[in-house]
């Protein structure tokens, strides 16, 4: 009847299932709220082939064998993490007999029969001490396992067996999750309009240290770690560490995960990456096949300099009028060369189109973007060959300018210049039929730019000015880049801006340019009621953007700390921790970190979560994909080697569907 019982519990109770009898390897023999002190034995770790640093122990007052009669409330189990090693009160002794029998010994290898200590001496040497860190309580309540993140009570007296978790029960406690996280991510996912059941997905398995001879000598002792859906959609990440060490390859695989839930649900979710090196836009000899190469049916890439397979980052300034201008003022801002009055008029100008319906103002904005035109071919815009323009003249005016012109409709640039030119020799002489003059001040100074010289005919710089903006423009493109990379987000399109060539003060503005319109875009959706497309934003060194210097109404800091809000994940990479925004650091949830080689940064580091208890292993393990994780599903930190990035089985499981 017992053993009938016994069964039942193995098959249904998950708290007993953690216990494994034969991973039995000591006694706790000190115990508090924040620490544990356990003594072990040399036989006991060798059955188990040994306990490595940061392990997690699993303590309990009971066994499997008397799980059905032990009281309720000993019916939990303590969760520990190996820190280090403690002195037991016979150490000194034992150290003291291990010397006399060296200083003792006759021959230097003793033969069989002549050892050293006789039985009950080895054995009492071989005990020592571990010292261990409280992660949690684990329970049954309601038939579900929870897990508490301290220690509710503990007994002085009570007797309690240490245990090394393997395969399902190690699998259990890295991959647990509390039953109301879960509930709460598939309202999440509900909410984002994700109604399948998504299963997590695997991202590494458990590695404990850099030697790993012996807890991961075979397949089967490598025990997989996953990570939930829900905690990268509209959440922070950061991908921590050094250059080589596995950064790309993470943000690699969560592309690929992200892509693979969109896909399964049938949901848009979009993806820009910054990709600072060209690997995700390219193929490189460490990897088989890129991001763009894999997903290249639903990957739109982005160059700053033409070149096959990508589509022109920049934008066209005869086209998108306004961000010409934006732009055109802040290079002239950034390299004042003249104070002349009419480049002051022009950096105050505005071409906000005015409503159609008043038409007096309509038609003075159609001069003004003419001429505004007119002025950019004289300083070298490029322009397609064909390019011509209109704007809105009445016979008097064409009479003072040039009498031979009898309409200034579908002129090259050239004819335009030519013909404006002439009308600022007439300036003064032109007045519309109201009295009032034709052409306003803005202008003037426009044309004035044009010809170089001011209205007294004195020289100045003039359309020279605007030489410093022409690297931001590009003829081959008649929508806004912005806009247009939204609507490839919007439709769940994997876009890569391939920004390892080019000017890198383009770069940055650019980056910055097309991230303020998305998250523009998605906040005046959320203010309107509607629901904001879900986009995925990589960012690799992260601390240029999102530094301690940036202000908080900054782009960066704003699409880090309040994008989570309109459905803008963030995924940022970078080698220093102490570089980016303390309050961005504050509100990231998902945590994945590699090998950091300064003090400084570990420190900053141990002050999130308990990335303390690896401080020194951060340090000292270089190995590649060796990481930290900690999730927002995740209680604790679990030390993981990060899978490596296969594109051929993904293309292999994309072909299969």
């Amino acid at each position: 009847m017992a053993n009938n019982h016994i069964n039942e519990l193995i098959a249904t109770d998950e708290l007993f299932q953690l216990i494994q009898k034969e991973n039995f390897v000591g006694w706790v023999f000190s115990l508090d709220y924040d620490n544990a002190l356990v003594v072990t034995n040399d036989a006991w770790k060798y059955a188990v082939k040994g306990i490595p640093h940061n392990a997690f122990l699993l303590a309990s007052t009971f066994t499997p064998d008397n799980y059905a009669d032990v009281d309720e409330m000993d019916r939990e189990v303590i969760l520990l993490r190996v820190m280090g090693t403690c002195k037991l009160p016979q150490d000194d002794d034992a150290i003291k007999t291990k010397l006399d029998s060296y200083q003792n010994l006759t021959e230097l290898y003793p033969t069989q029969g002549r050892e050293d200590f006789d039985a009950i001496t080895k054995n009492k040497l071989q005990f020592g001490g571990l010292t261990c860190r409280v992660l949690g309580t684990f329970y049954m309540k309601n038939s579900e396992l929870h897990l508490g993140s301290d220690i509710e009570t503990f007994s002085v007296s009570m007797r309690m067996g240490v245990y090394f978790p393997k395969g399902e029960a190690l699998e259990t406690i890295v991959n647990y999750v509390d039953p109301i996280r879960k509930k709460r991510a598939k309202e999440e996912f509900k909410a984002l309009g994700i109604t399948a059941d998504v299963p997590p997905f695997k991202i590494g398995t458990v590695r404990y240290t850099s030697t790993d001879r012996l807890h991961r000598a075979k397949e089967v002792d490598k025990v997989p770690f996953r990570i939930q859906p829900s905690d990268f959609l509209s959440r922070r990440t950061a991908v921590l560490g050094m250059t080589r060490t596995g950064k790309s390859n993470m943000i690699k695989q969560t592309i690929s995960v992200v892509k693979n839930i969109s896909d399964r649900c049938a949901l848009p979710i979009g993806q820009l990456i910054y990709d600072l090196n060209g690997e995700y836009a390219n193929a490189n000899q460490q990897d088989s096949g890129s991001i763009a190469e894999i997903y290249s049916e639903e990957c739109v890439r982005y160059r700053m300099v033409p070149a096959t397979g990508f589509r022109p980052i920049l934008n066209n300034f005869y086209e998108q009028i306004a961000d010409g201008y934006v732009t055109i003022c802040e290079t002239i801002n950034e390299n004042p060369n003249s104070s002349a009055v009419d480049i002051k008029t022009f950096l105050n100008m505005s071409f906000d189109e005015p409503d159609e319906q008043d038409r007096s103002l309509h038609y003075k904005w159609q001069v003004r973007v003419a001429i505004y035109k007119a002025l950019l071919y004289t300083a070298g815009f490029d322009c397609s060959s064909n390019y011509k323009i209109s704007f809105p003249t009445n016979a008097d005016v064409r009479k003072v300018v040039d009498e031979s012109v009898s309409s200034t409709n579908n002129l090259t640039l050239e004819q335009a210049k030519e013909w404006f030119l002439k009308a600022r020799e007439h300036r003064k002489e032109l007045f519309s039929s109201n009295g009032k003059l034709w052409l306003e001040d803005d202008c003037v100074s426009m044309l004035n730019m044009i010809a170089c010289k001011n209205s007294d005919d004195r020289y100045f710089n003039g359309y020279k000015v605007l030489l410093g903006a022409k690297m931001y423009h590009t003829k081959d493109r008649t929508i806004d880049v912005s806009n247009e990379i939204y609507g490839h987000l919007c439709n769940g399109k994997i876009v890569i801006l391939d920004l390892s060539v080019g000017n890198a003060a383009l770069r940055d503005k650019l980056s910055k340019k097309i991230a303020a319109y998305i998250f523009n875009s998605s906040m005046d959706c959320f203010t309107r009621g509607e629901t904001p497309p879900n986009i995925v934003l990589y960012i690799e060194e992260a601390h240029n953007l999102i530094g301690k210097e940036n202000k908080l109404t900054d782009t960066w800091p704003r699409i880090a700390k309040e994008g989570a809000k309109y459905r803008i994940s963030l995924v940022y990479a970078t080698q220093e921790v102490s570089s980016v925004h303390p309050n961005i650091l504050a509100n990231t949830e998902n945590w994945i970190v590699s090998h950091i080689n300064s003090e400084r940064e570990v420190r900053e580091l141990a002050k999130f979560y308990d990335f303390s208890d690896f401080s020194k292993s951060l340090l000292r393990s270089q190995d590649v994909g060796f990481s930290r994780v900690k999730t927002l599903s995740s209680p604790f930190v679990v030390p993981i080697q990060i899978d490596k990035f296969d594109p051929e089985r993904i293309k292999r499981e994309r072909t299969s569907q």
